[in-house]
């Protein structure tokens, strides 16, 4: 594997990046787009991936199409976050979060070939951000599970083990569990009679399964493998190139694409060539039952429509419930406008009863635009009752309400045509989410004067969730910027990237941002950047307040931190201002006394000589 970069070395120079002069429009984030068409021209100009740069970073960030909106029925519910994996050119993949409240983007680590499965999940109370990142061959591929903490620190780096042709860890599936192990599904090939189903006696077999990994010990705990459950004859994949044979690759019979871990040890999989749901024993590896396919095991109250699911992906239990299953039925391999006025790839819920073996739909989830979806595609319910579809190969993702109505309606790329390698919304989740990043903020400066006058500031904090405001300070020395009366700009933030301009009032050299919470506190700062030059001094500004000192300020709760000297230094002065004032006093009084005495004296004299 290439090891990730080191992330805070790369998100330092990534903050010092500047640039004075570029062909791009001087704006920031440039929104998103309202009208198909419009999206539809811009996407065509792309090359089919609508995208943005920006000055402050070397980001590249997805262009949106909203196509309908209900932001109150959108209710984030406490999970504000839309996560989300894409891929953006050679070494442009990569996990992505957006603020669901202005669709702006929030995060994005693009420094990998693909990347899958970006999640985010809680351990102990703890959340991290994990995903699949590596190299795709075949359907399937070979790579690693990465686990970064709220402030993006890499935690665990997670692979197959001893697998047979040595093969890492597949790109469907990556789960953390309350345990912190991590779940991930496997490829391999192995010599196989695929005579069966119309192959030679000496063929090769792709077989597929999953692991679950200790993320601390790197210990296989568990370890599956289809080929020693299911026959390959239950397969509704033919025997062909299409599906993985070839010389060094194998018949992909079975194709795992999710894995879930239930609390009593078992784990719920999904079998997309077999169009199958199954419970494996965690203990055994044997089938508890078996959903859907040649090898059904349930009756279907729902005439049909519970267990007709097809080429499947991303099945669950309903939060926890083993009674309750919801998956993204693909319904088949075919992608584009529904034929006809019956669509059938569909976000599904199903209700099960393990016991008398009966399966009936509760829900069905249409995307609004009437398209089909042949591959990829996931689902989650949220808290709120909300639900959340990845249409796959139709890029874009729909929010509805739990009675089926769709709130929100979002495209990263064209739906309903043919699918555009690499462009695809394999999974989008919600997830609350609160971002510390170790590195500064960025900056980007665009000086015509090459001082801050009708000069413009663009600045950015990758991975920052509570950046609300930036305040931008400058001054004619680098090294005395930071004082609060240097502030000469504030902005709102108005996307990833905010552009500031600073006006006509003030002409100095150098500037620095900082950006701001709700309450006004300094969250992080920029370096300080020289206008002349339009690049950074590389010193760190070293902003802690743009609010000139005061009492008041200092006494407020959130303010005893970086209070805490200034208030130590008033007491200092405060003593020593009583302690000068004690002796002032002790020192007029004895005067007083000197001179009363003296006068005292020259009365008695005048009245003795009188007498």
């Amino acid at each position: 594997m290439k090891a990730p970069l080191g992330r805070a070395v790369k998100a330092a120079a990534a903050a010092a990046l500047c640039l004075v002069a570029l062909s791009l429009p001087a704006a920031a984030d440039f929104g998103i787009y309202y009208n198909i068409d419009h999206f539809s021209a811009y996407a065509d100009s792309k090359g089919g991936f609508p995208s943005q740069t920006f000055r402050s970073s070397d980001i590249v960030a997805p262009v949106l199409q909203v196509n309908s909106w209900d932001r109150a029925r959108a209710s984030d519910g406490g999970a504000r976050y839309l996560f989300l994996g894409g891929v953006y050119g050679a070494m442009r993949a990569g996990p992505m979060i957006f603020d669901s409240r202005d669709l702006s983007l929030v995060y994005a680590d693009q420094q990998y070939d693909n990347a899958y499965t970006s999640s985010a999940f809680v351990v102990n109370g703890s959340r991290y951000l994990a995903f699949w990142e590596g190299m795709r061959s075949r359907g399937h591929a070979n790579g690693y599970c990465l686990v970064f903490d709220e402030e993006y620190r890499l935690r665990h780096n997670v692979t197959a083990k001893g697998l047979r042709d040595g093969s890492l860890a597949d790109m469907h599936e990556v789960v953390l569990t309350p345990q912190m192990s991590v779940i991930f599904s496997t490829y391999f090939n192995r010599p196989f009679d695929c005579s069966p189903v119309g192959g030679p006696e000496d063929g090769l077999l792709m077989d597929s399964g999953f692991q679950e990994v200790d993320a601390e010990t790197n210990e296989v705990l568990f370890e599956w493998h289809a080929s020693s459950h299911f026959d390959i004859s239950e397969s509704y994949a033919p025997y062909s190139e299409a599906y993985g044979v070839a010389q060094d690759s194998g018949y992909d019979f079975f194709h795992i694409n999710s894995i879930e871990k239930t609390t009593d040890g078992n784990y719920l999989i999904s079998a997309r060539h077999l169009s199958v749901l199954t419970l494996i024993d965690g203990r055994t590896g044997k089938p508890i039952w078996i959903l859907g396919g040649k090898r059904n095991q349930f009756q279907d109250l729902s005439d049909g429509s519970a267990t007709n699911f097809g080429w499947q992906h991303d099945a669950r239990f309903l939060g926890g419930n083993q009674t309750q299953i919801t998956m993204f039925d693909n319904h088949g391999e075919v992608t584009g406008r529904c034929g006809g006025a019956v669509c059938h790839s569909r976000g599904l819920h199903l209700e099960i009863d393990a016991e008398a073996m009966t399966a009936r739909v509760v829900r069905e989830y249409f995307h609004p635009q009437g398209v089909n979806s042949g591959a990829m595609g996931g689902m989650q319910t949220l808290e709120s009752g909300n639900v959340i579809i990845g249409w796959g190969y139709n890029p874009g993702f729909v929010e509805y309400t739990g009675d089926g109505n769709p709130v929100m309606d979002i495209q990263r790329g064209k739906i309903g045509v043919d699918p555009l390698a690499d462009m695809f919304a394999y999974r989008v989740g919600k997830h609350p989410w609160r971002g510390k990043p170790t590195w500064p903020p960025s900056a980007a400066v665009e000086a015509p004067n090459r001082t801050t006058l009708n000069a413009t500031v663009y600045v950015s904090w990758n991975g920052a969730t509570d950046v609300s405001s930036w305040a931008v300070l400058s001054h004619d020395d680098a090294t005395r910027i930071n004082n609060p009366q240097n502030l000469i700009a504030t902005s709102p933030r108005l996307g990833f990237e905010t552009a500031i301009f600073l006006g006509a009032n003030h002409s100095n050299r150098y500037v620095a941002a900082a950006a701001l919470a709700t309450d006004g506190s300094v969250m992080g700062s920029t370096y300080v950047m020289d206008m002349e030059t339009g690049k950074p001094v590389m010193v760190a500004s070293g902003i802690t307040t743009v609010h000139p000192w005061s009492l008041a300020e200092a006494l407020r709760p959130e303010s005893y931190e970086t209070a805490a000297v200034a208030m130590a230094c008033v007491v200092i002065v405060l003593l020593g201002a009583a302690l000068i004032l004690n002796r002032c006093s002790r020192w007029l009084s004895a005067r007083r006394r000197a001179v009363k005495g003296r006068v005292d004296r020259a009365a008695y004299t005048k009245l003795g000589m009188e007498d």
